[in-house]
């Protein structure tokens, strides 16, 4: 693209990366892969994942790294699972249709998030994405938020992609699938630093081999919690009753806060065994009432760290205000600075209840 925006800082000289740093999670790994590819710049990362209950890479970090692998033709050494070193080095590469088994329940999403930047920005026509493995899970973007939610701000980037999912999968018999057609990009900046009023709560309450009550129950906990909270009499709520097919047993309830002039923030809570519906519903409904007690935070916390890529691709200052900054927003800006000529700062919130800040220059 032969912007400033794209120019990788110390020409091609390796990247050192500290995986205890921050988070400390798979999330620096991640973000180093989509980097790598689109820089040219190989690294190497030390205390790989060092922060988490296992340590070193998981299924799902060596599948991202076996198909960054690939599509740069890059030589990789230690891409074992449970390995905390990795050096990775690639090669010129030609975005194409790729189809991946996790073979695990570990996150589809999490490994498109890392490819999508690569073939976005490199290719020339449309490419298609197949993932196998799982589509809901702890500490990973749910299906249901990826397509409500990050998908809406691809596309308000000029990053367009469409999503199916045509199997659920969830812990621990996987089997989920998850496509994606990507477009050609070519990304813009972004300004966003307030959010409209809320018009509408929609949401998903979804089961897999499981009874409908289950869902009904998620539903009928949401509609009493949001009675509770005054939001009833606000706004429009509908929320659906879904029954995904998939080769396990699960449970999910999404809600999509949707305000005027701003991208759909989706909320998900997500069921396992021996966690009564109620509760699931509960783990959606806080996390959405907490985005709406921060007044006029344009993007939620779980979206921040990770349009911070595309938009640092983007020619152009970008900014926009958050309901939180996590760790996650801060150790993305980090490994983002590793690899990029881009200054981005954020701004921690004056008090609390009030916005951070996110300025890329």
């Amino acid at each position: 693209m032969g912007s400033d925006s794209d120019r990788p800082s110390g020409g091609n000289e390796t990247v050192r990366l500290d995986g205890s740093r921050g988070e400390g999670g798979g999330q620096i790994l991640r973000t180093a892969l989509s980097l790598s590819l689109l820089t040219g710049r190989p690294f190497r990362m030390t205390k790989v994942r060092a922060n988490r209950d296992k340590p070193g890479l998981r299924p799902q970090h060596r599948t991202a790294i076996d198909a960054a692998a690939e599509l740069g033709n890059a030589r990789v050494v230690g891409a074992e699972v449970g390995s905390r070193e990795v050096a990775f080095s690639p090669a010129e590469y030609q975005p194409r249709d790729l189809s991946l088994d996790i073979g695990t329940a570990g996150s589809t999403g999490l490994v498109l998030q890392t490819l999508h930047p690569p073939l976005a920005l490199r290719t020339g026509d449309a490419v298609r994405l197949t993932l196998a493995g799982g589509t809901f899970n702890p500490k990973a973007p749910a299906y249901t938020f990826l397509d409500a939610t990050w998908r809406g701000y691809l596309w308000a980037f000029g990053m367009p992609v469409a999503l199916s999912m045509p199997s659920a999968g969830f812990y621990p018999r996987g089997g989920g699938r998850l496509e994606a057609w990507i477009e050609p990009a070519n990304p813009r900046p972004w300004v966003q630093l307030e959010r409209g009023p809320l018009h509408k709560i929609r949401g998903i309450a979804g089961v897999a081999n499981l009874r409908d009550d289950i869902a009904a129950r998620m539903r009928d906990r949401v509609l009493e919690r949001l009675a509770e909270s005054g939001l009833d009499t606000e706004v429009a709520i509908e929320i659906e009753l879904v029954r995904w097919p998939s080769p396990g047993q699960g449970a999910a309830l999404t809600l999509v806060a949707e305000h005027d002039a701003t991208i759909p923030a989706a909320f998900v809570g997500l069921g396992e065994r021996g966690k009564p519906s109620e509760a699931v519903a509960d783990e959606a409904v806080d996390q959405l009432l907490a985005f709406e007690a921060v007044e006029g935070a344009a993007v939620d916390p779980h979206s921040a760290d990770q349009i911070l890529l595309p938009l640092a691709f983007a020619t152009g200052r970008s900014a926009f205000t958050v309901s939180e900054v996590t760790e996650h927003l801060r150790t993305n800006v980090e490994t983002i600075g590793a690899f990029l000529e881009r200054t981005i700062t954020v701004e921690e919130p004056e008090a609390e209840g009030q916005p951070g800040r996110v300025v890329i220059e």
